[in-house]
C-alpha cells in the first residue's frame, strides 16, 4: 500500500495554487531549474522519483513564500 503517491496532476494543481494562475503555473513548469539539475520540471514528471522532486521543489516555494524569500 503507498501512504503518497506523486500524481503529476496534482503536481500542476499545486503550482497553480502556489503561483496564483495556470498561466504562471505552466510557465514555472517549462523552464529550467538549477535545482532539477537544469532540467524542467514537466520533464521531470515522467518518473515517480522525478515527480516527488518537483513536489519537493514547490513545498519549498511554498515555504519561501510564506516567509517572504524571493
Amino acid at each position: 500500500m503507498t501512504l503518497h503517491q506523486h500524481d503529476p496532476h496534482r503536481i500542476l494543481k499545486l503550482a497553480e495554487r502556489l503561483l496564483g494562475s495556470r498561466e504562471k503555473a505552466e510557465a514555472w513548469l517549462d523552464h529550467p531549474r538549477v535545482q532539477l539539475a537544469g532540467r524542467t520540471p514537466r520533464q521531470m514528471l515522467s518518473t515517480p522519483d522525478g515527480v516527488l522532486r518537483v513536489e519537493e521543489l514547490l513545498t519549498q516555494l511554498d515555504d519561501d513564500l510564506r516567509l517572504g524569500i524571493d
